[in-house]
């Protein structure tokens, strides 16, 4: 189940990259027939912008749940067996460094997204 739940919340913080601070980057940067070659290309970004509330209500959902799960799976104890014990540790490593990316990458969108329209508009 925590595996499912990381995979969404990294799908979603990427998307949210996708649909709000990819487009404003590119035409930021002058690079606005690039962003338009990549909607054509694409089209389902211009589908993720217009439904971003919704993809950034449940990617932040998905990472809270994250987040409650990779804490309290902290307090667990990893098997006696020394080759368990390493597995389910580097899998600990790995999951708080995927989540945290996930963070890093929601965070990104949503300054984007909501916050950088408000300080330029």
């Amino acid at each position: 189940m925590n595996k499912i739940l990381t995979f969404f919340s990294l799908f979603g913080s990427l998307s949210t990259l996708l649909c709000c601070a990819l487009p404003v980057t590119l035409v930021s940067l002058g690079l606005g027939a690039t962003f338009a070659s990549l909607t054509s290309t694409l089209p389902q970004i211009i589908w993720l912008t217009e439904y971003k509330d919704l993809l950034f209500i449940g990617t932040g959902s998905a990472l809270a749940t994250s987040y409650f799960i990779m804490k309290n799976s902290e307090n667990k104890a990893c098997p006696i067996d020394p080759r368990q014990r390493e597995l389910c540790q580097s899998s600990k490593t790995i999951s708080q460094k995927v989540y945290w990316t996930s963070v890093i990458m929601f965070c990104l969108g949503f300054g984007f997204s909501y916050i950088l329209p408000l300080i330029y508009f």
